[in-house]
């Protein structure tokens, strides 16, 4: 039989009844602070929440506010020259134009980048492009799809290379603007090389945001697939070769480079490479190009040039280039990249028909003209030596640029 313990009767029992007298009152207080706490701690996560969201907001603000776009003034604006070096030309905006088109210009495969796993170089042309954007010029960007190391890699090389005394090789630039094309010039060996950096130059200036270049607040949305493939096809000047093989290989070069431009930013526009003139010679060359169906719909510009040779037409070409595309079914815009109409025998007569052929390409629809020279006194033959300028012409040859401009 168990012993239970005999229940105290003395003081001591006292004790332990006064200890669970204040029991509730204690868990009372435990609730107190421990409601005193989670309100205290809803009350800072809801600070959190808010600061997140309002720096959520920043970040979109920001993100919604790099995205840049050409001013609508430059969009309208239908005049340009070659321009577009690292120094800042008034000479453009002098004239009441608004865009420049560097030639050759430094995007340049060769010049960007070294070698097939090397960095791509931007810093050349992160200075052009921030010396028209600080002058608010629209830039339309020549693409020239050679590098000498990767040429090399063709097992015909030697077809590629050009005469070693052509313009637009290093060792032959008397005007002094550093920019150069490689010894060959055939379409890339290595297309997914030559591919990548396309996609790297697109997307650092396209203005969407995402991987810009620093500081761009005006765009490249225009890039020409390179300059005048048919300049020498059938028909070579050993001083002035830009492309060494024929339209069936320009047509390739058109289809991918343009693949890629559209897959790097919807909204870029793409131009043909300017046809060298109005004459068949050179349209046969686009001919040729367009039996290749994808080419047809590779560029959303056409580009014709007039290198004082529209004596008959006076348009500066787009007449008769706007009718071979028509026969493709084509209706395209229409622009010229290089424009003059230098055969007068003073300079009052050069600006009479360049106005007189500005007004024929306007008539005929192009809608921007991009003008070759500076000066209506300029009566060079050899393109590749620099004009002597003179002062007081270039201030003559401003105020006749300003008034035909002023007339659109």
């Amino acid at each position: 039989m168990e012993v239970q313990d005999p229940i105290p009767t003395t003081e001591e029992t006292k004790l332990p009844q006064k200890v669970h007298s204040k029991i509730p009152l204690i868990l009372i207080i435990v609730g107190v602070v421990v409601s005193m706490i989670g309100i205290y701690l809803i009350a800072v996560n809801s600070n959190k929440d808010n600061d997140d969201n309002a720096n959520f907001q920043n970040n979109e603000s920001q993100t919604v506010s790099n995205i840049v776009a050409i001013p609508e003034k430059v969009l309208n604006n239908k005049f340009g020259f070659l321009s577009g070096g690292e120094e800042e030309n008034p000479f453009v905006s002098n004239t009441g134009g608004a865009w420049v088109r560097p030639h050759p210009g430094p995007f340049l495969w060769d010049d960007m980048q070294t070698g097939k796993n090397e960095e791509i170089s931007f810093v050349k042309t992160d200075k052009i492009v921030k010396a028209q954007q600080n002058q608010a010029y629209g830039t339309l960007v020549t693409i020239w799809p050679f590098a000498e190391w990767d040429q090399l890699n063709n097992l015909d090389a030697d077809r590629c290379q050009v005469n070693s005394e052509d313009e637009f090789l290093p060792q032959n630039d008397q005007k002094g603007h550093s920019d150069y094309l490689p010894l060959h010039r055939c379409n890339p060996h290595n297309w997914e090389s030559y591919e990548t950096w396309i996609a790297a130059v697109v997307e650092r200036y396209d203005g969407d945001g995402n991987d810009d270049m620093p500081g761009l607040t005006i765009p490249i949305k225009y890039w020409e697939i390179m300059n005048e493939p048919d300049l020498s096809y059938q028909n070579a000047d050993p001083f002035l070769v830009f492309y060494k093989e024929g339209p069936e290989e320009y047509a390739t070069l058109l289809i991918n480079t343009a693949r890629v431009i559209r897959e790097t930013d919807s909204e870029a526009q793409i131009l043909i490479a300017g046809a060298a003139g109005g004459d068949e010679r050179f349209l046969n060359f686009y001919r040729l190009v367009f039996t290749n169906t994808a080419a047809l719909q590779s560029f959303d510009i056409g580009n014709v040039h007039c290198i004082s040779n529209d004596r008959e037409t006076h348009d500066f070409n787009v007449g008769e280039y706007k009718k071979m595309l028509l026969s493709f079914s084509l209706d395209n815009p229409i622009w010229v990249t290089e424009a003059e109409a230098f055969y007068g025998q003073n300079a009052e007569e050069n600006y009479e028909f360049t106005k007189r052929s500005t007004e024929g390409a306007i008539a005929a629809q192009a809608e921007k003209i991009f003008y070759t020279r500076y000066d209506f006194d300029d009566f060079r033959k050899d393109m590749s030596v620099a004009n002597e300028v003179q002062a007081e012409s270039i201030e003559d040859s401003t105020n006749k640029y300003r008034t035909i401009i002023g007339d659109f």
